[in-house]
């Protein structure tokens, strides 16, 4: 049963209905929550049903210090279990044990499932697949049962999660403070402060463990949040200290807009220190969209589509109809045996446009820049290179396998002074003992995913932070985000943004994973070869079962054929349209 009012509803968590206040005050930087309303145990009931009603108490949001939950236990329990740690996510099947016989003074009850995650202290996220099998042992004393052992944690069930947690998007800044990193924290519901207010106290504690050492901030350390206000259609952040420097001010202004546009609804946002205008004299009023000035690769503008045929790099037009690339690149002739027929190209982000591929014998990656008089030039010399991939700093990833099991991470840069190719190689431990067949850089610069194949032939795919440029550039912070399964194989990855990234396997399925959720299936289109994507435009490289190719575009709930020909068909041909690619995808 569940009721409902107008300020109240029941649901259902505990050993019988559990009153939920739907709180909020109708302020827009404080959207109304359902806040779950703790109840202390009865002497009546049974040990399930104190089970049952220690985990209700656990997902109270109306009990921050979990007051109400410590009544459950003994005292002896009462010291060990600490609420503030990690909190582990579950899925429920079965609460057994715990006959409540007269005779017995202490019994279990066990609870079964799947854990689904962890929540650490900083609020990451981390997806799990894990059977649950955890015991309570309850005592009966003289107030009726009481848990005296079990998990020393806070522990809540995905229902309780969405009701306690909001998933937020926290900006901050890459390594060179010219572009921004989303990280997506869970934040919990705080009743004694707006959403607002703790979404950006969360900001200024700084990134979460995810995007250690490889994000910044431009909030001092020691810089305190006032309050979170809205005052003549704006959004009022008010801080204890301020930042100098016009540079700083820029960085500090993005953050804030991107964290709170959701919260702001395309409100501007002013910046106060101690309640006075940010300069003395005058306000700083950040507009609502400062975080896409700031770095116009968080949502790319007139990015065209770029594709192979003929063995030739071609460029669709606003036609959807595909012209050769200048240079080289778009000329067969000039392939001089670099571009295969299938080849998979990368092409990168500057202004001006540069191509790179690898050879068919995969010892070589070769770049021309597309430009009339450009010429294919090698870059990259290895053993067993895979397909190569830029960065929004104009550098070339790639890695070698010199032999099994066996990967070496390889980040090449251009020096324009010198005009030569500087290579380095990327320090990644985690790596250096594994097959890499697959990486890729997200635009944001510091986001990375890899596929890694083990010595059974089975792909997973890890994502994880680029840190340091240059001869000091590491790969840090891996977690895996698709498990490698019965033979599976890994096609091609594609970033869709900073925070998810498009994954095809070798049976043509696609998913979407992420560090924060557990991989979702897409629906997919029979022969799939390759992906690409830019924030929501998600087009796949894919052959008929005649072998003729052609690009798709999804187009929920399906799929539709993509690139024209002079004619304006866009059927299916031999040595058809394939391995679609943005920039930086």
């Amino acid at each position: 049963m569940v009721m409902a009012t107008a300020a109240c509803s029941v649901i259902p968590t505990g050993p019988g209905d559990v009153a939920v206040d739907d709180a909020g005050s109708g302020d827009p930087l404080d959207p109304p929550y359902a806040r779950v309303i703790a109840m202390p145990p009865n002497p009546d009931w049974t040990p399930k049903e104190v089970v049952a009603g220690f985990q209700a108490a656990m997902a109270s949001t109306g009990d921050s210090g979990h007051a109400v939950a410590r009544q459950y236990l003994t005292a002896s329990f009462l010291k060990k279990w600490d609420p503030s740690g990690e909190v582990m996510v579950y899925r429920q099947s079965a609460l057994d044990g715990g006959e409540n016989e007269e005779d017995t003074k202490e019994t279990r009850v066990t609870l079964k499932g799947t854990v689904t995650g962890t929540i650490g202290q900083d609020g990451l996220y981390r997806p799990g697949d894990d059977e649950l099998n955890e015991p309570f042992t309850l005592v009966k004393e003289s107030a009726g049962w009481r848990i005296a052992g079990g998990h020393e944690g806070l522990m809540l069930s995905e229902a309780d999660v969405r009701r306690a947690y909001r998933l937020v998007d926290l900006y901050f800044l890459d390594s060179k403070r010219t572009g921004l990193v989303i990280d997506q924290v869970q934040l919990p519901v705080n009743p004694l402060s707006t959403r607002a207010k703790a979404t950006v106290e969360r900001l200024l504690e700084g990134p979460s463990s995810s995007l250690s050492g490889a994000a910044q901030t431009a909030f001092p350390q020691d810089v305190d949040l006032i309050d979170v206000t809205t005052e003549n259609s704006r959004v009022v952040v008010n801080l204890d200290k301020g930042v100098s420097g016009s540079d700083n001010i820029a960085a500090m202004s993005a953050q804030l807009a991107g964290t709170l546009s959701e919260l702001a609804g395309g409100s501007s946002v002013e910046v106060r220190v101690n309640g006075e205008p940010y300069y003395g004299d005058s306000a700083l009023v950040v507009d609502a969209q400062a975080q896409l000035k700031f770095d116009p690769w968080m949502t790319p503008r007139g990015m065209q589509l770029f594709y192979m045929q003929g063995g030739a790099l071609r460029q669709l037009d606003k036609d959807n109809v595909g012209q050769p690339v200048a240079g080289a690149a778009g000329d067969p002739a000039k392939a001089e045996g670099r571009i295969g027929a299938l080849a998979r190209p990368a092409v990168s982000g500057h202004t001006l446009r540069q191509a790179a591929v690898l050879s068919d014998d995969r010892r070589s990656i070769s770049v021309a820049p597309l430009t009339p008089d450009g010429q294919w030039r090698e870059w990259v010399t290895g053993n067993d290179l895979i397909t190569p991939n830029w960065d929004r700093y104009g550098s070339l990833w790639t890695v070698d396998r010199p032999g099994p099991q066996s990967s070496i991470v390889l980040r090449h840069y251009y020096d324009e002074e010198k005009q030569q190719v500087r290579p380095y190689r990327v320090a990644a431990s985690d790596l250096d003992t594994v097959e890499v067949t697959a990486l890729k850089v997200a635009r944001d610069g510091v986001h990375v995913a890899v596929v890694v194949r083990n010595a059974m032939g089975e792909d997973e795919v890890k994502i994880g932070t680029v840190i340091g440029e240059g001869a000091a550039s590491r790969i840090a912070n891996l977690r895996t985000v698709v498990n490698a399964g019965d033979k599976q194989t890994i096609k091609d990855i594609a970033w869709k943004d900073g925070k998810s990234l498009y994954v095809l396997t070798g049976k043509s399925e696609l998913l979407e994973a992420s560090l924060t959720a557990g991989p979702k299936p897409l629906v997919s289109y029979p022969r799939m070869e390759s992906v690409t994507a830019l924030d929501d435009v998600l087009l796949a490289g894919v052959k008929d079962d005649d072998g003729n190719r052609q690009v798709v575009y999804r187009n929920v709930p399906g799929w539709e054929p993509w690139v024209k020909d002079e004619n304006g068909s866009t059927g299916f041909v031999p040595d058809g349209p394939s391995s679609p690619v943005f920039p930086l995808g």
